[in-house]
């Protein structure tokens, strides 16, 4: 699988992104206080070597599986974002912010905001 020159692949029970960019040094750890924050982002377990290794969604974009419930569910994660942003004093946003960066998990509907690499300190 390619985007944006990236490629991605499953190992285990994780699904992992390869990068061909670094990222900021505090990307990792400011991410992690986030997702405390907002447990819907998808969870990343590590990142070493240009790669993302994060949870493995097994659903559809939001844009393959659009209901209003989702749509507002993507909608409250992006508020949530903001309000952390506001809370701690940072500007950490996801300039990636369209309906292909949402999973729908199969089974439990849950809404999942993903493309973490996305996320710049502005």
């Amino acid at each position: 699988m390619h985007e944006s020159g990236c490629t991605f692949s499953v190992e285990g029970d994780m699904f992992v992104k390869h990068l061909q960019w670094d990222i900021a040094d505090d990307w990792f750890s400011t991410y992690k206080k986030l997702r405390e924050f907002e447990p819907r982002l998808v969870e990343v377990y590590g990142y070493t070597d240009r790669k993302i290794y994060m949870q493995h969604i097994v659903g559809n974009t939001l844009l393959d599986s659009m209901s209003v419930h989702s749509y507002l569910e993507a909608c409250d994660i992006m508020k949530s974002i903001g309000l952390f942003c506001l809370h701690n004093n940072i500007t950490f946003i996801n300039h990636a912010t369209q309906l292909r960066n949402f999973m729908v998990e199969t089974g439990t509907n849950k809404v999942y905001m993903i493309d973490v690499d996305s996320f710049h300190h502005y």
